[in-house]
């Protein structure tokens, strides 16, 4: 990735283009196939970087800027980045986990507080795992009435399912990877699993009985059969199409690529050069040659029930860094690629993740919505402006990841459809600024959050369980002061109640967890 700006078209991309003259404009003529709006003159192209379970104390660039200097995980490609970016220093996605998260993200829609959530076949059981409905808006789809060519990749195993197939539609190039051998039941399954023998390399003991079984197998099977070097892994597959996009959308500009990878989510089996920067065996894996790539029963266990020793645990948090290292480097590769085709010169480019994962924190692996504290919440988001405007500097707006599709559509001078409720961040970089957001709101499962800089609260949306962390003198958010400061926990909860409408959803504990009041 290029150290300085190479700038060539400064002062063409005001932010906010959607002002611009092209602004709804209706298309010209009786030609069906013509676009029924415009996008703005000479506005930059938007390149969209997601990555799943990244948490933002695994970066570098944001490890720095907290002064914690823990180095957590090796990320120059994203620090590099961060440098030439505008970063929050606090984003929280306003649902959780991937699935509630991946439809904000694309259709600029909140799905707090998960009322209109319905079991649904093919996704998982729980408050948010929904398709993108369709009276909802989706990015790409006003992207490409606007004359917007539109890319994207993935190996989201729900993105490419068949729920969301209404969004793959909207693309005029996409490239679906089925490699995430682990969740292949989701879409294709895999019919070629490796055998029991071929994972006790990787099966903790207390999972033997578990579903990580097949999910095991349906990896190694996969890995046996596809993955010859480290270019085969679903990192390097995606981000390969990614670059490969670009150069097919090079000569049609501007265009919009998404490049959204799964990784580092569980297994964490990033290429072995890559485990082997953090260290060697420990643990588990020394005692019993067992690498604990899935530490947990998906989606989370207790580390006492996972009889996980402090080394073990150890271990584990260096995989996690592994896998993001890994997909750090491919980041980098198409930073470069992005360079060499002199794309970055006329390109936003935006990063971010839709959670993070709790590797021994509260006793816990995995994610689970009752401690969706900061190891869960806090997410990396920066913007890159092709101008290099505001490059290295630190927002304090609680950014989020339903602002993307309207600040993405801002940019390339598109209007916005009324129903998308994020906000246009690319607002900040014409010296103004987004409507106030003085607080975080945010869901996961049937768990409810909110904070700010100095508090942190979260109960289940019943209100039977509320706690509140003092932040300035407890950031780890260990101690529950719920009981000292009465007026505060009445406050987020009359918060999170009038940005959910009112009341709070109830869902039924019993199985579905479907709505059943509120």
């Amino acid at each position: 990735m290029p150290v300085g700006n190479r700038f060539t078209r400064r002062g063409l991309f005001g932010a906010g283009a959607a002002s611009a003259a092209a602004v709804g404009l209706s298309a010209c003529g009786d030609d069906y196939f013509a676009p029924a709006t415009s996008h703005g003159n000479d506005v930059p192209n938007v390149v969209l970087i997601f990555t799943d379970s990244t948490r933002a104390d695994f970066i570098g660039h944001y490890d720095a800027h907290t002064g914690a200097h823990n180095r957590l995980a090796d990320t120059p490609n994203i620090d590099a980045l961060g440098k030439e970016s505008l970063s929050f220093d606090l984003s929280v996605p306003e649902a959780m986990p991937t699935g509630p998260a991946r439809r904000g993200l694309l259709t600029g829609v909140r799905s707090f507080p998960f009322r209109n959530y319905v079991p649904t076949k093919g996704l998982p059981l729980g408050p948010g795992w929904i398709p993108i409905q369709d009276n909802q808006p989706i990015v790409t789809e006003v992207l490409g009435e606007a004359g917007v060519e539109t890319g994207y990749c993935t190996d989201n195993p729900f993105l490419v399912g068949p729920r969301f197939a209404n969004f793959r539609r909207t693309l005029d190039l996409v490239r679906p990877s089925y490699s995430q051998g682990a969740y292949r039941f989701l879409n294709k399954p895999f019919k070629r699993p490796a055998p029991r023998s071929a994972i006790e390399r990787y099966l903790l003991p207390r999972l033997s009985d578990s579903v990580e079984v097949g999910r095991l197998r349906s990896m190694v099977g996969w890995n046996s059969i596809y993955r010859d070097s480290d270019r085969d892994y679903p990192t390097a597959r995606v981000f390969r199409s990614g670059i490969n996009i670009a150069d097919d959308l090079k000569k049609n500009r501007p265009f919009f690529l998404g490049v959204d990878g799964f990784d580092p989510h569980e297994p964490l089996d990033a290429p072995r050069v890559f485990q082997d920067k953090y260290g060697g065996p420990k643990g588990i894996e020394k005692t019993m040659g067992i690498t604990p790539i899935q530490p947990f029963e998906t989606p989370y266990s207790w580390v006492i029930d996972m009889e996980l020793d402090p080394e073990t645990i150890e271990r584990v948090r260096e995989l996690y860094a592994a896998e993001i290292s890994f997909t750090d480097e491919w980041i980098g590769r198409l930073m470069n690629r992005l360079a060499d085709l002199k794309l970055l010169d006329e390109s936003v480019v935006i990063y971010s993740s839709d959670h993070g994962l709790t590797l021994g924190e509260g006793g816990i692996v995995g994610k689970h919505g009752a401690v969706a504290q900061w190891h869960i919440y806090h997410v990396p988001f920066m913007i890159r402006h092709p101008e290099g405007k505001l490059a290295g500097q630190w927002d304090d707006f609680f950014a989020s990841n339903h602002d993307i599709a309207k600040t993405a559509l801002s940019f390339m001078g598109v209007r916005a459809p009324g129903m998308m409720t994020g906000e246009d961040l690319s607002v900040i970089f014409d010296g103004k600024r987004p409507a106030p957001r003085p607080h975080f709101t945010s869901c996961y499962d049937d768990y409810v959050l909110a904070g700010d800089r100095d508090w942190f609260f979260i109960a289940d949306s019943a209100g039977l369980r509320k706690r509140l962390y003092d932040k300035k003198t407890d950031p780890k958010e260990l101690v529950n002061v719920a009981d000292q400061h009465p007026d505060l926990v009445d406050k987020y909860w009359r918060i999170l109640s009038e940005e959910a409408g009112g009341t709070l959803p109830q869902f039924d504990r019993s199985g579905t967890k479907a709505v059943i009041g509120g």
